[in-house]
């Protein structure tokens, strides 16, 4: 008996109206972040940040909550773009990870680039690490992103040392970023420990050869300088002489600070060419106690380096005393490298980095298909939904 085909006009209708739903919400969102953002912006010049006691001031480290960055002229500076690629293939009893990391090393003379070099090479043979213990879907994702991760740190501590570089740059968090409170099995706790002895490392060697270590994260969720505007608004807002428009628009839109990322909303209030004001990466120390004294030398900023794109979130290690004057260093640097599209605001040098580490599907099926002709025809290594045969 065949069944008779049901009418899709109410599913159609109930996408169209779903659609329409977030098209609002999103137009909803982005003129309540216009209206805070104008008011936000009168507070950017740090009159209003002076008086304000330095406990109401959240994570905040300079009384301004955006500084114009001047580029830097790349008259005779070296920078390096660490970045990395990685596969997992979950086989019939084991999972495979492949992964590759890649240093680009841009060395720039009287503002132009003199000369490219890579580390270990242009295009080095990725690593293959078989895991053959029993992992959970969870567990496996875990273990992917830390091998990739523990292979690019391992790659920057190393190319510091062939190259005196002014600064080096990872593609993401300069902290390691899979903690949690959840128990893990012994292969995710030992990898674990790898990445803290490994960042340690890096940091360790990035002072030692006065090199500025800096991770660029290009599409951060992170909410947190927002959570500190929020702990300061009230303090900062006081004695202001708002009108009673203006605060009326405040208190009338200031639920989309809660429900907005930090790029999101500083996009709106940065202008190109500027940064947000330095905070701290965590007030608790909790949050980085594995890093030891290096957890409190983390902090971040956001640089909008072109007109056209959101603001990049910038995290570095401030290994000496002058903290200001090394994330002023940082920012001039990035902007100087992140401006040359529009559109696009991303270091130069870790766009490269990104192109040279990548790694494609075919990749890993010459791998399994190779461990599959060693094993014979006797040996079935593809999961059960991998090889239906209709």
């Amino acid at each position: 008996m065949m069944l008779k085909s049901l009418p899709d006009v109410a599913n159609r209708g109930d996408l169209e109206l779903t659609l329409a739903e977030i098209v609002g919400k999103i137009r909803e969102q982005e003129v309540k972040r216009r209206r805070v953002a104008e008011l936000i912006k009168v507070l950017k010049d740090g009159v209003a940040l002076a008086r304000i006691n330095e406990s109401k001031l959240g994570g905040i480290v300079e009384r301004r909550f955006s500084v114009r960055v001047e580029p830097d002229g790349l008259v005779n500076a070296t920078t390096i773009g660490v970045d990395g690629g990685v596969l997992a293939r979950p086989l019939h009893g084991l999972d495979l990870i492949l992964t590759r990391a890649v240093a680009a090393i841009f060395n720039y003379r009287s503002g132009a680039l003199f000369s490219a070099d890579y580390y270990p090479n242009d295009m080095p043979e990725p690593r293959l690490t078989p895991i053959t213990e029993p992992l959970d879907a969870r567990e496996l994702e875990l273990v992917v992103a830390m091998e990739r991760q523990l292979e690019e740190l391992k790659l920057a501590a190393s190319a510091i040392g062939v190259c005196d570089a002014d600064i080096l740059l990872l593609d993401g968090s300069v902290v390691p970023q899979y903690i949690d409170r959840f128990p893990h099995s012994k292969k995710v706790l030992e990898l674990h420990r790898a990445l803290i002895d490994a960042y340690l490392n890096l940091y360790e060697g990035c002072a030692r050869s006065d090199t500025l270590l800096a991770g660029v994260v290009k599409d951060s969720r992170g909410a947190r300088f927002i959570e500190i505007l929020m702990q300061a608004l009230p303090s900062v807002l006081e004695g202001q002489g708002l009108t009673r428009d203006d605060a009326s628009t405040l208190a009338a839109n200031r639920d989309v600070l809660a429900n907005s990322r930090d790029t999101v909303f500083l996009d709106h209030v940065l202008e190109t060419g500027e940064r947000s004001s330095i905070f701290k990466y965590a007030d608790t120390p909790s949050v980085l106690r594995d890093l030891g004294e290096w957890g409190q030398r983390v902090h971040a900023f956001y640089l909008k380096a072109v007109p056209y794109d959101c603001p990049l979130r910038i995290e570095f290690v401030n290994g000496g005393e002058d903290l200001v004057p090394t994330a002023e260093r940082v920012a001039s640097l990035v902007y100087a490298l992140s401006s040359y599209h529009d559109a696009y605001g991303l270091p130069s040098v870790l766009i490269e980095a990104d192109a040279r580490a990548h790694l494609y599907e075919e990749d890993l099926d010459i791998v399994r298909d190779s461990i599959a002709d060693r094993l014979g025809m006797s040996t079935s290594l593809d999961l059960r939904r991998q090889r239906r045969p209709f």
